[in-house]
């Protein structure tokens, strides 16, 4: 099961990063409440949309001859000047009350806007309300009516200028972004530091220390390996010297002649390396076999 709290992916430069890292920001600006949510707040402003059209609409057939199509086209130009200029209203208005704007001019008029079509859909109401009895009467019933039809827009206007006011929140917005961007330019101030740091760690004066030093290790090796190759030559001379059935062209002094001036040049390449060689000791009259020359007797 994939633990999504602690999840690693890789980028292009071979980096393990967290998958999810920006969601620890993100969910310090979540809203606490549901019905801060934006469904949920989009939800209640097209509700209070949909009442405003049902009342205008109410008026509107009651009032107009006109053709439905007109009728509709009238309901949506005063459902969208009560409702959604509402909507944008709140929006300019929260962002003037977080200081991120100073035009209270176009705030004026996106108020203004909604208000005068309230104040037409209560004048047409108050002037209409002999048409809503059967008789044509003006009664208690008719009146009552006629309030809930001009009061239900308000409360549905100054509810999506309330709900938008609330939603909106541009500083919080604002302020999630720049520290998700904080967070990225912290990480790639870390990697130019890790780079640094891994330059300086490998100066040229070490790099050539290491390589010199690598360089004396190998020869000593080298040197190592020569002596031991020269004491089993020795050995295997020295058997070939004391076998009665051999022919031998070399003598045992000119043998030890031989064998004692390849020791010299092994411990000159030795000490001009900067280590002691010493040659290894090896009984002359006695033969000896698989003579092994260690690191220590080299060096």
């Amino acid at each position: 099961m994939k633990d999504n709290t602690f999840a690693l992916k890789m980028n292009k430069s071979g980096e393990l990063l967290l998958e999810n890292s920006d969601d620890a920001v993100k969910a310090k600006y979540k809203p606490d409440s549901l019905l801060l949510c934006a469904p949920v707040s989009y939800l209640l402003m097209l509700f209070c949309v949909v009442i405003d059209i049902a009342f205008f609409r109410s008026l509107f057939v009651r009032i107009s001859y006109d053709s439905p199509i007109m009728i509709w086209g009238q309901v949506a130009g005063l459902a969208f000047a009560a409702d959604v200029v509402a909507a944008f209203a709140g929006i300019l208005a929260k962002k003037i009350r977080q200081g991120l704007s100073h035009d209270k001019f176009n705030l004026a008029l996106l108020l203004a806007v909604p208000i005068f079509a309230l104040i037409i859909n209560g004048v047409l109401r108050f002037s209409t309300m002999s048409l809503s009895s059967a008789d044509g009467t003006v009664d208690a019933a008719t009146i009552a009516l006629t309030i809930i039809a001009i009061a239900t827009p308000v409360f549905t206007s100054v509810g999506n200028f309330a709900i938008s006011f609330e939603l909106y929140n541009p500083l919080a917005k604002q302020l999630c972004r720049e520290e998700i961007t904080l967070n990225e330019l912290k990480n790639y101030i870390r990697r130019l530091e890790a780079i640094q740091d891994e330059c300086d760690s490998f100066n040229s004066s070490q790099i050539q220390d290491a390589d010199h030093q690598h360089l004396i290790n190998a020869k000593k090796d080298l040197i190592n390996d020569s002596l031991t190759l020269l004491a089993d030559m020795r050995v295997q001379l020295m058997e070939q010297l004391g076998d009665p059935t051999s022919t031998n062209v070399l003598s045992k002094s000119r043998s030890d002649e031989i064998f004692d001036r390849l020791g010299r040049e092994l411990a000159a390449l030795a000490a001009a390396s900067g280590g002691k060689t010493a040659l290894p000791a090896i009984d002359r009259d006695v033969p000896t076999k698989n003579h092994v020359v260690n690191f220590s007797e080299a060096v």
